[in-house]
């Protein structure tokens, strides 16, 4: 029949208050500070840090393609930087008096006749100089567009591209020139140089050897070309 409600009321209240009890302690186990199953139980507050997640890894292509862009891997370490226009002086104030005279007046020539390929040459040749390799890539590229067929001026203009950062199309661009000459010593230097800072290194060496055969043992780059064989193992 049951206990008398008068009796079944304080049972159930003390079995009550002792769940409630059990119930609270493991609530304070669980969300404590130390040796906590679920850490502290803390709110953030503005200005609190934030953990981001790690990115994915970006995809490249597949080895032995070299369709990503560069990055600007500039000269090879321990040898001298590409044929071309010689690194300029000037003081941090700018260039010297003589040259800004020389940029103005040609400047004022090419405003006269955008199509001068002297003054373009000559322009790209003071930017490389002043290390503004973008405005000489457009210089050389303008004189091209006048004068395709002229191999030191684009051999000029790849070496532009490579101290840019543009490796593959400094590539394409020397490429161009040894199909039509292939023993174009500057070029087969410079497409050396370029071949190693891309990781191929196989062609990087055939060129280096060929260019130390089409050149006099004395030539001034023929001691770059040997201590870039030695640094890819040749």
């Amino acid at each position: 029949m049951g206990l008398p409600l008068r009796i079944a009321i304080p049972i159930l209240a003390v079995f009550a208050v002792i769940f409630l009890g059990v119930l609270g302690w493991f609530l304070r186990i669980g969300f404590g500070t130390t040796g906590s199953a679920f850490g502290p139980a803390t709110v953030a507050e503005q200005g609190d840090a934030r953990i981001q997640a790690t990115p994915a890894p970006i995809a490249t292509d597949p080895p032995g393609t070299f369709t990503v862009p560069q990055t600007g891997t500039g000269p090879i370490k321990g040898t001298s930087s590409l044929p071309g226009a010689g690194v300029g002086g000037g003081t941090p104030a700018g260039p010297p008096g003589p040259v800004m005279e020389e940029l103005a007046a040609l400047r004022a020539r090419l405003a006269r006749n955008p199509k001068d390929p002297a003054a373009l040459v000559r322009l790209g040749d003071m930017e490389f100089d002043a290390q503004k390799f973008d405005k000489a890539s457009d210089y050389y590229a303008r004189a091209l567009a006048l004068d395709p067929t002229n191999p030191d001026v684009r051999t000029d203009y790849a070496t532009a591209l490579h101290q840019n950062g543009h490796d593959i199309e400094a590539l394409n661009q020397l490429n161009t020139v040894l199909k039509e000459r292939p023993a174009f010593a500057t070029a087969l230097f410079n497409r050396g140089v370029v071949l190693q800072a891309i990781g191929r290194r196989t062609d990087a060496i055939a060129d280096f050897k060929h260019y130390l055969s089409v050149v006099k043992p004395d030539d001034r780059r023929a001691q770059d070309a040997r201590a870039a064989l030695q640094q890819l193992g040749e």
